[in-house]
């Protein structure tokens, strides 16, 4: 007992020596101690039969109740059941997805949207003008740099300094905005430490519409900026494709739209959602403030893992087909082969599974899911573990593949957007 209240008490410390300092992870602790923060959290899983609930207790006893608070969660292609705070690290290490319905059990009343007649096609000239200059290597920076973070888990230290760097990555590119672009960009708090981050595009003719009859639908571009490990949260996520790939894929098109001096008719927003692995809670935080404060939603589409192609797989941009809007789905695929060099196809998941658009399309707005292949014949093996990185073998992280979904974004929001010259 001696020894794991030894090694309790300099996993104290390390946990400290973070938190304290506002300072990338990297200058905070060294990776040397990273390791050794690591292999103290293995042998505590070893030691407790892998019950991450246990070492967490172990780990942090003056939050340790919070495990014990009651959550509605629903496992992905189950009903929702009461369980714990606790019992959601035992559904991740089994490797089961959920969304957490807590706080946001009336969001969910209205699924499915009405139905909208999606415009045709004119923006060609200008879409093709702006992804010519869509850059890959500003995509690999961009990556190397936000899983440079030990993980990107939305209740830890380095949760919080990710979403920062990520939020500082956007003021940067709005200080070298042409003077004509009319753009806002928030950190949007939450009742866990990682915010999410919304940048917005605001009307050409501002920020309310010139008739008041008339409303402003926005249109929203999303992708999460968390990861997690699902053996254990505090252990190393680098979440390069999950879902890293997606934030820096709108990030590069949010760029490349911002220096060509984009001039919507319409709100566009680009989201960036905390907590997503935490069963959608960023997202669903959101969507309840904008219920609430009646702001009108035109379409979303969700960006989450954009990069793996397996060995020896044509790359293909994939359409989700379940728990989405069919039309806008089908319309953004027509969209895809005009703007795309790639195959487009359309892929099944069952039933309740899912990303950050279904927090949308449960409450009745038009979502939609887009992503790298088929989830049942070219998963990612790496996802939710140490492995999910840049370098993986043959090639098979490709930003080549990430660069096309750049495309259907700037796509997306110029054709719904609109472009007032």
């Amino acid at each position: 007992m001696r020894t794991f209240t030894a090694l309790y008490a300099l996993l104290s410390v390390l946990f400290v020596s973070a938190a304290v300092l506002d300072q990338p992870p990297q200058e905070v602790l060294t990776v040397d101690v990273l390791t050794d923060r690591d292999a103290i959290i293995e042998k505590l899983l070893a030691t407790y039969d892998d019950d991450p609930v246990h070492v967490m207790r172990l780990l942090d006893p003056e939050n340790a109740s919070e495990l014990d608070a009651p959550r509605l969660l629903q496992v992905f292609g189950a009903e929702a059941v009461w369980m714990t705070e606790g019992d959601k690290l035992r559904l991740r290490q089994q490797g089961l997805g959920f969304i957490d319905l807590t706080n946001h059990q009336d969001l969910h009343t209205s699924c499915g949207s009405a139905e909208s007649t999606w415009p045709e096609l004119q923006y060609q000239d200008k879409v093709k003008s702006i992804t010519k200059h869509l850059s890959k290597d500003e995509m690999k920076n961009n990556l190397g740099n936000l899983t440079s973070f030990h993980n990107r888990y939305y209740r830890s230290e380095f949760g919080v300094q990710s979403s920062r760097w990520l939020y500082n990555q956007i003021l940067d590119i709005i200080s070298a905005a042409p003077a004509g672009v009319r753009l806002s960009v928030e950190t949007f708090t939450h009742t866990f430490p990682q915010p999410s981050v919304i940048a917005r595009f605001e009307p050409f003719f501002g920020r309310s519409s010139p008739n008041p009859t008339i409303a402003l639908p926005r249109i929203i571009v999303g992708a999460h900026q968390d990861s997690a490990n699902y053996r254990f949260p505090l252990l190393p996520a680098p979440g390069a494709d999950d879902d890293g790939s997606g934030t820096v894929t709108i990030l590069e098109a949010f760029r490349a739209l911002v220096q060509a001096g984009f001039a919507p008719e319409r709100p566009v927003e680009f989201h960036w959602y905390a907590a997503e692995e935490g069963g959608l809670l960023g997202s669903q935080e959101i969507v309840s403030e904008y219920k609430q404060l009646n702001k009108q939603v035109g379409a979303m589409i969700q960006f989450d893992m954009t990069a793996y192609v397996p060995k020896g797989e044509v790359p293909v941009v994939t359409f989700i087909t379940t728990d989405v809007d069919s039309n806008l789905t089908n319309w953004t695929r027509g969209l895809a082969e005009e703007y795309s060099t790639s195959v487009v196809g359309g892929a099944k998941l069952f039933a309740g599974a899912g990303s950050d658009h279904m927090s949308w399309h449960r409450a009745g707005f038009p979502a939609i899911f887009a992503t790298e292949g088929d989830p049942f014949r070219t998963f990612n093996p790496y996802i939710h573990t140490s492995g999910d990185r840049m370098d993986l073998a043959d090639g098979e992280f490709s930003f080549e593949h990430a660069l096309e979904f750049a495309k259907v974004a700037v796509g997306f929001v110029v054709e719904l957007g609109g472009w007032v010259e």
